[in-house]
């Protein structure tokens, strides 16, 4: 894609505009790079504007942090990176950080997506007990359902379970589908499974 030429954007001073990194491909954390610095501010008091005077391509990532957060971790001095999409008009359209580090590291998003599915199940790569009913019918060594995606057994007893999430290459050896455990597509390759 040809370079449009200059591209203006405006910013209220609070915020701080950056070029846009992955700084943890595992976790998909997108944080400022390189400091875009404002050619020349307007207005004045709580009206002060930062206008920025960028030589990218529309659809560029850039992440805006609050003024004086410059770090790249996601503690109290980074926390607050937001990905935007650079518009030809200057406009900064919201990006959800999981898809800009998709867009950034194409190769890890699979990996990325186990891991975001996992944590919303509740689970971690390390194995965690959970206590559960008589009769729960879980068994050491294999792979259940739980929550919303799916867990490694990892051990049980008649009422605790130690379960963790799956590695993405346990989904792909199981033949299961990085997707909700609720969908169409992952009940039929569960029902293949246990007919197997």
């Amino acid at each position: 894609m040809a370079r449009c030429g200059m591209i203006i954007s405006r910013l209220t001073a609070d915020s701080w505009l950056w070029t846009a990194m992955l700084a943890d491909p595992a976790t998909g954390h997108v944080c400022n790079d390189r400091p875009i610095r404002a050619a020349r501010w307007e207005g004045a008091g709580l009206n002060l504007v930062g206008v920025y005077e960028l030589d990218a391509e529309p659809g560029t990532l850039v992440v805006t942090t609050r003024a004086g957060m410059s770090s790249q971790g996601t503690g109290p001095w980074g926390g607050g990176h937001v990905v935007h999409r650079l518009g030809a008009h200057g406009s900064l359209a919201h990006v959800p950080m999981a898809d800009a580090a998709d867009e950034l590291d194409p190769a890890g998003t699979e990996a990325r997506l186990n891991r975001r599915l996992a944590l919303a199940a509740g689970l971690g790569a390390e194995p965690r007990r959970v206590r559960l009913w008589e009769d729960h019918g879980l068994v050491d060594d294999t792979m259940a359902a739980w929550g919303s995606y799916w867990a490694v057994v990892v051990r049980t007893t008649a009422r605790q379970a130690w379960l963790r999430a799956p590695t993405l290459a346990e989904m792909r050896q199981m033949g299961l589908p990085l997707t909700r455990n609720d969908t169409p597509e992952a009940r039929a390759a569960a029902a293949r499974i246990r007919s197997a």
